[in-house]
């Protein structure tokens, strides 16, 4: 009779082999914490759990992204004075089969909160990679602060390559919705 492969309670979040995968849950309770990635720190507000709602659920549910842009803009007030040489992009949609985008919703709501410009669509992604994706700007941008939203992390690898493309700012603030390490 053969056994289950054991898993160490400290070792839950390392990725399975084979064909069993952990569920990537997010209990939804704030847990603010800063990143390095490469040359540039990010904010994130959420981590990912053992337990709680599934991030594809939360990806399409307007209620999360109330709760992610409650925090974000809370955060946002406390770093800025918003005037006219701030405004908020996301990173570019990708792989989106749905109309509804929570990472342009959770822009929205925080635009409207901090009361600073949401340019929506600004970046678009020349190719399809997780790794290296390349973007590029599709409009200008005439703010020299800006804040970059992505709604979840997982390498930091489209956080990296949005970065790429605005660390010319004079400032440039990343969050993160849901960090996924």
């Amino acid at each position: 009779m053969r056994k289950g492969r054991k898993i160490r309670i400290d070792d839950w979040d390392k990725p399975a082999r084979g064909w069993r995968k952990y569920e990537r849950l997010c209990n939804m309770q704030p847990k603010v914490r800063i990143h390095r990635k490469g040359g540039f720190y990010y904010i994130s507000l959420f981590a990912r759990t053992k337990d709680g709602i599934q991030l594809d659920e939360i990806k399409s549910s307007g209620e999360c992204a109330e709760v992610i842009s409650e925090s974000a803009t809370e955060l946002i007030l406390s770093l800025i004075r918003p005037d006219d040489e701030w405004c908020i992009i996301t990173t570019p949609k990708r792989r989106h089969i749905t109309e509804y985008h929570f990472a342009t919703d959770i822009c929205q709501k925080i635009a409207k909160g901090v009361k600073i410009k949401f340019y929506e669509s600004a970046m678009q992604c020349l190719n399809r990679t997780r790794i290296n994706p390349e973007f590029y700007l599709l409009r200008p941008i005439k703010e020299q602060r800006v804040i970059l939203f992505d709604d979840i992390c997982t390498t930091g690898s489209t956080l990296t390559a949005a970065y790429d493309l605005l660390k010319d700012r004079k400032q440039v603030i990343c969050i993160v919705g849901i960090n996924n390490h």
